[in-house]
């Protein structure tokens, strides 16, 4: 037992070593809620990897809601990267459905084939020999499942951080109602099948203090125009009321860019899915997480 968690261990140092190298994707559902946009800019600003691309995500199948709810993420991920005059980073746009749905239900693959899944298999199969591409999931696993199911050469070549699920530490099981899973659970569950696919769960049930106030946005963004202007824009049309909110998707994107902030151990996938080990976050430190994103998207 001390053997593996000393290998585990040096696995993560070696991990940290390498991240000003490491190369990564940022998949999100950003026209849901308010916190994929600031997210996205802290990965952006923050230079501790290199964003090669940020892809649009669905949240509730276009069948369901009757929005267009990728379209409306891609949208928002343009004008983040205009206004962070990074518009020469690509955007993609996602599936509309999710995996198995739409006009896919019962295909052989159940998949459609889109910009964003052709995109992370095209950056996947350029990484050289031992290295991996970061796949951030901030949302649906739709979009990294599809790319997965097209191309199964890409599994030894990606290594998933997903947001979603809670977890019951005490009992080691995992509850898949949350709304990530629930906005496509064949995708997760494509995610927790796939041996050899690296896999890391952020559960949400540990992100509850990463909080944003109405009196952080009054008091520390200044400015009316660019990202804080955009960042206020969202804030007061999604939350009238001025609730303090969740940034839920912080943790995982902290999780990449400053992995000292997040403590992860293997356990094994649900009962339900193939049985296999998978990392899964067990603590946070909201305090520097949050404190270091102020930083970095005020500055």
């Amino acid at each position: 037992m001390k053997i593996f968690y000393l290998i585990f261990t040096l696995s993560l140092l070696i991990s940290n070593l390498h991240g000003q190298n490491q190369k990564a994707i940022i998949d999100a559902d950003t026209g849901n809620e308010i916190d994929d946009t600031p997210a996205i800019v802290l990965a952006l600003k923050s230079g501790n990897v290199d964003i090669l691309g940020v892809t649009a995500a669905q949240w509730n199948r276009i069948e369901v809601c009757g929005r267009q709810t990728m379209h409306e993420s891609w949208v928002l991920n343009n004008r983040i990267l205009q206004l962070l005059q990074m518009d020469q980073i690509p955007s993609l746009k996602g599936s509309e459905n999710a995996v198995g749905q739409g006009e896919h239900w019962g295909s052989k693959k159940g998949i459609a084939l889109n910009e964003a899944s052709e995109f992370i298999n095209r950056k996947a199969l350029e990484m050289p020999e031992n290295e991996k591409l970061i796949v951030i999931v901030t949302g649906s696993a739709t979009n990294v499942s599809s790319a997965i199911i097209s191309e199964p050469k890409i599994i030894d070549k990606i290594a998933v951080y997903f947001i979603g699920t809670t977890y019951n530490f005490e009992g080691k099981a995992f509850s898949k109602n949350e709304f990530n899973v629930r906005s496509d659970l064949n995708a997760v569950d494509v995610l927790f099948d796939t041996e050899n696919l690296e896999l890391h769960v952020m559960p949400a049930n540990i992100c509850t203090d990463l909080k944003v106030t109405q009196n952080d946005i009054g008091s520390r963004l200044k400015s009316d125009e660019g990202i804080e202007g955009m960042l206020k824009e969202l804030w007061n049309k999604v939350n009238k009321d001025g609730i303090d909110w969740t940034m839920w998707d912080f943790a995982i994107v902290q999780a990449v860019l400053n992995p000292q902030w997040a403590t992860q151990a293997l356990r094994n996938t649900p009962q339900e899915n193939t049985p296999r080990n998978i990392y899964v976050y067990t603590e946070i430190d909201s305090k520097a997480i949050m404190n270091d994103f102020w930083k970095v998207f005020l500055k």
